[in-house]
């Protein structure tokens, strides 16, 4: 069969991979740090993409692999691909060049403390194994006479190497040294004392295939051991009349069988490109989950992260399917969806790919409700509540004064007044969906948009449902429990100006006095209310901020009293010239507000869709307000 070929380009930020394997006898040198390692050969690796299987292979040609930034000095060695701090670096490349066929780097470990266990190994003989990460600019698929697709990267750079503890391209490994200068390749030279050639070679039958030669029985025996193969699979193989390269590829297939560590996903190997804690789907969850959030917000990924930015929500999901230990099927991309969005099993029940979308999206939603927050929240007091109940806050006034105690007298009780206040948390939801198209499509565009939307609505939800405390009964706010409005200029309350006047240090210290004289519910007992927010509508924004500006003043009479001790809260549904002031709600509060069991802001829940193909996410605020004291607010209606 004559081979096909057809180019492939890629871009360099988005196909990122590596390649591990298991390291032999060491070149270590204790002393200096500094050894010897083959990061790459032209070794065919199993892999598996949208088609199925395929062999991928690095080129080692010299014109195909760009080595400038291995070679600058600066190319760092990794602890198992992991970059999300300096500490992750142990060691930096000195050198790169390509060998007999290979990519051989010369690299120095660092000599923290932390490296010197990686130390020891090395110098014992029995160093980690090998890998190196690498970006792909090109490439070239083949099929082979037998059939096999293989992928060729023509065009790759090198941009780290690993130390790793999972093998993928056998063919890699620290170098060691058989006396100081002289390389030593391990197939040829490693001691086989504990396994008879001779009897292995006279287990081939003479009429099975051709036969073999020490070497290359040397070199599957060896295969064997690094793969940890059952004996009686190389036996099968060498009474079969397989050749070392049938051997090889037999090997690379069973390994990728059994071996998470090789994975694939749209042609991008993810196992070994990034790192390695991949393999723990707590990481897993929580780095794709931050892609995802990166992704919908259009802000930079940090960390493992950063190395998911490139790959689709199905690669993610297959990801996803693989820790579960599942084989995602790629053959078909309706049945890879189902697979991801079900439990192993078929089962309907929400699986962990749509709860980590949920989990995106709140975080989307979130940040959009923080942001959109009314000022308003500064002033109230923040409660709990367990259930939809009426929620009711009991005043009881501050105690009476002693009273003497004559000698062998009576103490007295004092009563104490008390009034009560009540308000309820009602939920407000919206579903938003993402559809099965849209994953497939590997669209989050409208799914971010809702999200987002979502946490802006739950935010102007409460502001809507605080502001028409404070605005009912024509600006005097919502009536209190002697149904008597928040705000009133009679006996009983004395918190609004008799008339109305613009913003002046005058009007702000009458209203700032007449907090400070308000008695506790018996009528007598002054709290000395100090004033805390000064709240405006967005048509006083700027007279308010150069009132309270500190201003260096000549004359005593130009000093501003109110600099620096009054924080402005401009809520735009506060319509005209109107002015309040409100006390720290921790001292007292004029307006509580609560949500249910404790959970702040909305909610998110993820089922699968029924009425739509795909995942429906349901906003949900439980949330509620209500007036409290008309002690801690004074209101002046402006002119």
């Amino acid at each position: 069969m004559e081979a096909h070929t057809a180019s492939r380009q890629a871009p360099a930020a988005t196909i990122t991979h590596g390649r591990r394997a298991p390291a032999r006898a060491t070149s270590f040198d204790l002393e200096t740090g500094n050894f010897s390692a083959v990061i790459a050969t032209a070794t065919p690796v199993l892999r598996q993409d949208y088609e199925g299987d395929y062999f991928e292979v690095l080129s080692l040609a010299p014109k195909s692999v760009r080595l400038d930034r291995m070679r600058s000095g600066v190319a760092p060695v990794l602890d198992s691909h992991r970059s999300g701090s300096a500490r992750d670096q142990i060691g930096v490349v000195t050198d790169v060049r390509i060998e007999a066929g290979q990519l051989v780097a010369n690299a120095r470990l660092s000599q923290r403390d932390d490296v010197k266990g990686i130390a020891t190994d090395l110098a014992s003989g029995t160093p980690p194994n090998v890998s190196v990460g690498y970006r792909v600019y090109a490439s070239v698929e083949s099929v082979d006479p037998h059939g096999r697709r293989t992928v060729t990267h023509t065009d790759w750079e090198p941009y780290e190497m690993s130390l790793v503890a999972i093998p993928a391209d056998p063919q890699t490994h620290v170098r060691h040294f058989r006396r100081k200068g002289v390389s030593m390749d391990a197939t040829e030279t490693d001691s086989r004392d504990n396994i008879d050639l001779d009897a292995s070679l006279a287990v081939r039958s003479s009429d099975r295939g051709a036969p073999l030669s020490r070497a290359a029985l040397s070199e599957m025996l060896l295969l064997t051991e690094r793969h940890k193969m059952p004996t009686d699979f190389t036996r099968r193989h060498i009474a079969g009349g397989s050749t070392l390269e049938q051997f090889r590829t037999a090997v690379l297939e069973e390994v990728a069988a059994r071996d998470s560590a090789v994975r694939v996903v749209g042609r991008t190997s993810y196992g070994d490109s990034t790192d390695q804690n991949f393999s723990n789907p707590e990481f897993l969850a929580r780095s794709i989950t931050d892609a995802l959030v990166a992704r919908m917000t259009a802000k930079p990924a940090e960390g493992a992260a950063a190395e998911l930015m490139g790959r689709t929500m199905l690669d993610m999901g297959a990801m996803l399917v693989e820790a579960r230990g599942e084989r995602p099927n790629w053959r078909n991309r309706e049945q890879l969806l189902s697979q991801i969005m079900t439990r192993s099993g078929g089962s309907l029940a929400t699986s962990d790919f749509p709860n980590l979308l949920t989990s995106s999206g709140h975080r989307v939603l979130q940040s959009a409700y923080q942001i959109s927050q009314t000022p308003l929240m500064q002033v109230a007091k923040r409660r709990s509540a367990v259930d939809f109940r009426a929620l009711t806050t009991i005043k009881l006034s501050e105690a009476p004064r002693l009273a003497e105690v004559k000698e062998g007298g009576e103490v007295k009780r004092g009563p104490r007044a008390e009034s009560a206040e009540s308000f309820k948390v009602k939920t407000y939801a919206r579903i938003v969906s993402l559809t099965r198209q849209a994953i497939i499509n590997d669209d989050l565009g409208a799914f971010a948009d809702s999200a987002a939307a979502f946490g802006r609505a739950a935010a102007q939800t409460e502001a809507d449902l605080i502001a028409s405390l404070l605005t009912a009964n024509s600006g005097d706010g919502a009536n209190l429990a002697d149904n008597i409005p928040l705000y009133a200029t009679s006996t009983n309350r004395l918190n609004k100006a008799s008339s109305g006047g613009a913003l002046s240090v005058t009007t702000l210290g009458a209203a700032r006095q007449a907090l400070r004289n308000m008695t506790d519910i018996d009528g007598k007992t002054f709290i000395n209310v100090a004033p805390k927010f000064l709240v405006v509508g967005s048509a006083l924004e700027t007279q308010a901020e150069q009132l309270l500006h500190d201003i260096s003043a000549v004359q005593v009479d130009n000093v501003n009293p109110f600099a620096g001790k009054l924080t402005l809260a401009v809520e735009p549904r506060l319509t005209g010239n109107a002015w309040r002031l409100f006390a720290d709600p921790a001292q007292v509060p004029t307006v509580q507000v609560a949500y249910l069991n404790g959970h702040d802001g909305p909610l998110t829940e993820t089922q699968l869709g029924w009425d739509v193909l795909g995942v429906e996410v349901r906003c949900i605020l439980d949330f509620g307000c209500g007036v409290n004291d008309f002690r801690g607010t004074y209101l002046n209606p402006g002119q």
